[in-house]
């Protein structure tokens, strides 16, 4: 299991709770994570809904938790985890499994928490805003990249080959975005070739496409990244990281002054590729 950098950091500070109680990390332990990594999503999280923590906290001060309960030793914790917790790490690998990514988040780990009705869990989480933690931490966002100092970086693509797409690649890019992810990017493929020029680059090992990267297709929409995809054997290669750039740079070029990258999933890997940041929700505060 593979995790990003902030999920990991989120673990580590369960661990922190963890040890304040009985030694042993659990779901809302993983909640308490969240509230002290404070970036990203887990910051909009924080400041959104400021009495979380301290909900949390009196909650696990009063909760019963079973003395006994030794806990199990799993990766990459360095103190134990209780069942249930291996129960949300594992729901929420199935998840990233499920839409195709390597790399498990904070996203992944929200949702399962809520997902695996535990008793235990429930108590604590009963009577919370969950609908308000999903909408700001589990679901897509939308993200902006600020192009007006934005320059591409120095990239080496090895033996796999960009490009811009061609109308000759019509055919064989419709076939691997169904093969690869279904049929719900095919409208927006059709309508990036319908352009005089084609927003579309494209990633090539040998004559095989690999992975793509568009804009403007979207609903027709100007200054809109994505969809953007590669193929499962192809991830963690930076083939996506290039063809976002190929991306970000024609955008500048065409005179673009911001580049909005709509709902976005793996949302630390556009923060530490371009500089992306979450567009903030509003919500009334408490």
């Amino acid at each position: 299991m593979k995790y990003t950098d902030r999920s990991l950091r989120i673990l580590k500070y369960a661990e922190i709770e963890a040890e304040k109680t009985n030694q042993v990390v659990y779901p809302v332990h993983l909640l308490l994570g969240i509230l002290l990594d404070r970036t990203g999503v887990c910051a909009e999280l924080y400041i959104n809904y400021p009495s979380l923590t301290e909900i949390l906290n009196e909650l696990v001060y009063k909760m019963q938790l079973d003395e006994a309960d030794e806990g199990i030793d799993y990766q990459p914790f360095t103190i134990n985890i209780s069942k249930t917790t291996k129960r949300v790490l594992e729901t929420a690998n199935n998840r990233m499994k499920h839409f195709n990514q390597v790399y498990l988040n904070e996203g992944h780990i929200v949702d399962a928490i809520f997902k695996i009705n535990d008793p235990l869990t429930n108590k604590i989480i009963d009577g919370l805003d969950v609908s308000l933690i999903l909408e700001i931490v589990s679901y897509p966002r939308d993200m902006i990249v600020s192009l007006k100092d934005y320059s591409i970086p120095t990239i080496s693509t090895n033996n796999i080959t960009f490009r811009r797409a061609k109308q000759s690649d019509a055919a064989s890019l419709k076939t691997f975005v169904e093969k690869e992810f279904g049929n719900a990017w095919i409208e927006s493929i059709e309508i990036g070739f319908i352009q005089e020029d084609i927003p579309i680059f494209i990633a090539l090992e040998g004559s095989g496409i690999i992975g793509f990267a568009c804009f403007d297709v979207v609903r027709m929409k100007k200054g809109l990244f994505g969809p953007m995809g590669t193929s499962i054997s192809t991830r963690t290669q930076g083939i996506g990281y290039t063809l976002l750039h190929y991306c970000l740079n024609e955008m500048k070029e065409i005179g673009y002054e911001y580049a909005v990258i709509g709902e976005a999933g793996p949302i630390e890997f556009y923060e530490k590729a371009c500089n992306a940041v979450v567009i903030p929700k509003r919500f009334p505060l408490e």
